[in-house]
């Protein structure tokens, strides 16, 4: 094998190994603590778990490429090193002392963290951002169009959805919902946008290229959604369906691995990791008020997903981008 495929390859063992150590660290000191703690402190566990990737893969960084990270980039890496493991150690701690708070702690510093961080990429002083593609100004039409085009695939899959699920349709509540989200998503891209930077960063910018690399664009970018979908398995065990952990499992590796097609799709065409983060910020806000926590899923509720996900995500995987 070449020397380069070598090194490419180590540097996604080492990466994969350090966020999962990470995750099924956290996720067994979750197994532990969540039937004493109620779901705004095993919510806490979500909030943190969706800055491993990033930690992780600016670990690598600058194990293998320190000298050619400029001197900005790296005090903002050490600055979200620094906040990573400042949440980690508030859940640590906050779950045994402060259980009806932590969430509540760990909100304030997402949104402390992520205005400061908003400002110093938007500034993007000595243009230092570029190296991680998050230039705001970068392909900004583009970027907001693939936002506008996501927000519509949303709708169409919650409309289809309700008539499958309901068989009905609520005029008003869809209204509701595409005003809630064009007021939400400008103030979460600045409140909120420190933990999607945290996903993305791992797994679009740094893990995307590698894998595809190595085995394709197509293959690569399913392997990715694998998994990305498997590193959600503490949260869908003890947070997100302890009732029916095995059908939420299967449903996030195939939502992850057909959204993660688009998203893919996406960050090729935009180059812009900003597009992947605000797409990421909008798929997760709720469609209802209640909270997706404790959700039992059925094999219906499986095999409706996966059709309509499939229908709506799998034909971006043949579009030109894809093409190796």
């Amino acid at each position: 094998m070449d020397s380069s495929l070598t090194n490419i390859k180590n540097e996604i063992s080492r990466f994969l190994l350090v966020n999962f150590l990470i995750t099924f660290g956290m996720g067994i000191l979750m197994f532990l603590v969540y039937k004493d703690i109620d779901d705004s402190a095993r919510s806490g566990f979500a909030i943190v778990q969706m800055m491993y990737p990033a930690l992780s893969a600016i670990g690598m960084k600058i194990y293998y490429e320190k000298d050619g990270i400029s001197n900005k980039l790296m005090d903002f890496f050490k600055l979200y090193i620094f906040l990573s493991i400042l949440a980690i150690i508030i859940l640590v701690i906050g779950v045994f002392v402060f259980p009806s708070h932590v969430s509540t702690a760990l909100n304030i510093l997402v949104i402390v963290s992520s205005i400061v961080t908003f400002i110093l990429i938007f500034n993007n002083e000595e243009n230092c951002f570029e190296q991680i593609n998050m230039v705001f100004k970068k392909n900004f039409r583009s970027v907001s169009l693939y936002c506008l085009l996501f927000i519509m695939i949303k709708l169409i899959r919650i409309i289809v959805g309700e008539f499958f699920y309901e068989n009905s349709f609520e005029v008003l509540k869809t209204i509701r919902y595409i005003i809630a989200l064009f007021i939400d998503v400008p103030i979460s891209i600045v409140i909120s946008s420190i933990i999607f930077f945290g996903e993305e960063l791992g797994w679009r910018e740094y893990l995307q290229p590698r894998l595809q690399i190595l085995f394709g664009k197509k293959l690569g970018v399913i392997i990715l959604g694998f998994i990305w979908g498997i590193w959600h398995l503490p949260l869908c065990f003890m947070l997100y369906s302890p009732s029916t952990p095995i059908y939420c499992v299967i449903s996030h590796v195939s939502y992850c691995i057909l959204s993660g097609i688009f998203l893919g799709f996406v960050y090729m065409r935009t180059e812009n990791l900003w597009s992947v983060i605000i797409l990421h910020l909008i798929n997760n806000i709720n469609y209802t008020a209640s909270a997706t926590y404790g959700a039992i899923i059925t094999l219906d509720d499986l095999i409706i997903g996966l059709i309509l996900n499939a229908a709506i995500f799998l034909p971006f995987l043949f579009t030109k981008e894809y093409k190796d």
